[in-house]
């Protein structure tokens, strides 16, 4: 079950597929969505996310409009799993550097806050010139 997250409004971030080996997508959605908190995506859900990045925060290019740091960005994903949910793994694709460093927050968040034991996290970035590549590709790089 993979489920996308659009964590900008920019337009080259909500025009960037996902390879083709991500099929079957069970839903993608945009900021929005996101946002609101309520999608009750399911246990065990593989989850992209893709946004502009800069290592502290991700979501839009421009600062101030969509930021998001790895305390929100917690609170972001578990609020929108069904109730007592985790995913099963998280992939963040951004086009900005320092991925992993944000990710690494993300993770030090997780552990602060008592979740996501068994949750795999996943960085990627490069420039917005493609799909985001597939879950297998040596592009990702795991945060333990």
């Amino acid at each position: 079950m993979t489920y996308v997250m659009e964590m900008s409004t920019d337009q080259d971030i909500v025009d960037t597929p996902l390879d083709a080996a991500w099929n079957p997508i069970n839903a993608r959605y945009d900021w929005n969505q996101v946002s609101a908190i309520n999608l009750g995506i399911p246990n065990n859900a593989i989850i992209v996310v893709v946004a502009h990045g800069d290592g502290n925060e991700i979501g839009n290019a421009e600062p101030g409009t969509i930021d998001i740091n790895a305390q929100i960005f917690l609170a972001l994903i578990q609020g929108n799993m069904a109730n007592n949910a985790m995913p099963a793994s998280i992939y963040i694709s951004t086009c900005g550097p320092g991925i992993a460093q944000f990710a690494a927050a993300v993770r030090l968040a997780a552990e602060q806050n008592d979740i996501w034991v068994h949750t795999r996290i996943y960085g990627h970035s490069d420039p917005v010139a493609g799909p985001v590549p597939p879950p297998n590709d040596v592009a990702w790089v795991e945060i333990f």
